[in-house]
């Protein structure tokens, strides 16, 4: 498969599927109802991020049927279970250790597909296994669970998930096909159907939410993307681990750091919330196309860095990699400051109408 068709077929077939999809979901009733915690204000269909799983499995059947390859089948298949402990979490609360049990599980079994009985991690690093290759197997064992729940917590506005998705996917297939020259490698191609169906998907999503993608389609597509770091990187003995994790820093440092401020503050910190970044530029009175808009355009800023990045060395990358950070940080304090500045707006607004009303 070229890698326009693979990217386009992938968009097409996710934007036609999901008209069947969302005609469905309407009349078995999966809407997504309003209520403390949502972003939204009306009543809207919940899980259409199966028009993606299913536009995704067709170009990665046919990706298979191409070229082979175990890894991309486990993808598949476990990208299907997270789809469908996914949307049963959408019509009805899963118990979170059934969750973590299929997130571990599916890590597991990309990890088992990816380093195979020949212990090619190891090799790949130029040691035998010992405590470093031990560590780093947990590591990206940590990274494959982990960014599969930091994509799902962070999918709470129009397009925020989808677009993400559609400029990592092309960025990955970018910085490793540039690096490699490998344009039709698995991976690659793999990331171009996952951007593209992605980008199928996000006419229904954005600016104006016909449909929601759910736990159905942010799940499984979380996973996909960490899978694929972790895939693209140890093809090359791990030379592309650090720079694609870096592509991803935006989602990682947010779910970080709101976790670490609700765990602080003794909350249950997996309970549904809305103290994201994201989520306080938007109660700050920020439109879910200004807020999303700003993400992709920080998403493509972090993608330029990344790229020069590959092609500096020494010092240069530390400062770059820490360009990144510091990018985000200046994206987060944003956020937090005009969350903050109008909440204390709406507290000198309510105190003079408190006075005003005693005054009467």
């Amino acid at each position: 498969m070229s890698v326009w068709i693979t990217f386009f077929g992938s968009a097409l077939g996710s934007y036609l599927l999901g008209f069947p999809v969302a005609a469905l979901l309407l009349r078995c009733g999966v809407i997504d109802r309003p209520n403390a915690r949502s972003s939204h204000a009306r009543p809207t269909i919940r899980g259409g991020g199966i028009a993606i799983l299913a536009a995704l499995g067709l170009a990665g059947i046919k990706l298979v049927l191409d070229q082979g390859g175990g890894v991309s089948t486990v993808l598949l298949l476990g990208a299907l279970v997270l789809a469908v402990v996914s949307f049963l979490d959408d019509l009805r609360s899963v118990p979170p250790l059934l969750r973590f049990g299929c997130h571990a599980a599916v890590a597991v079994a990309v990890l088992v597909a990816l380093l195979g009985p020949s212990a090619s991690f190891g090799a790949g690093w130029g040691y035998p296994w010992g405590l470093s290759q031990w560590l780093g197997l947990v590591v990206l064992f940590l990274w494959l669970t982990g960014y599969t729940n930091a994509f799902n917590f962070m999918d709470g506005i129009n397009g925020i998930a989808a677009g993400q998705a559609v400029i990592t996917g092309i960025g990955m297939a970018l910085l490793a096909g540039t690096e490699t020259g490998r344009w039709d490698s698995a991976p690659v191609l793999f990331s171009l159907a996952l951007a593209g169906a992605a980008a199928g998907f996000l006419p229904h999503n954005f600016p104006r939410a016909r449909m929601f993608m759910g736990d159905v389609g942010s799940a499984p597509l979380g996973f996909l993307l960490a899978a694929l770091v972790c895939w693209l990187g140890l093809a090359d003995h791990g030379r592309l681990l650090i720079p694609l994790a870096l592509l991803h820093a935006n989602f990682v440092l947010d779910t970080g750091i709101t976790l670490v401020r609700r765990v602080w503050r003794g909350e249950c910190w997996y309970a549904a919330h809305r103290e994201h970044f994201y989520q306080r530029l938007v109660a700050s009175g920020k439109s879910h196309g200004f807020v999303t808009g700003w993400e992709m355009l920080l998403q493509l800023s972090v993608l330029a860095l990344v790229y020069v990045y590959l092609r500096v060395d020494g010092a240069a990358k530390v400062a770059l990699g820490f360009g990144v950070v510091s990018l985000c940080g200046v994206f987060f304090l944003f956020s937090e400051r005009a969350f903050r500045a109008t909440e204390r707006a709406r507290a000198r607004s309510a105190a003079q109408g408190a006075g005003t009303s005693v005054c009467v």
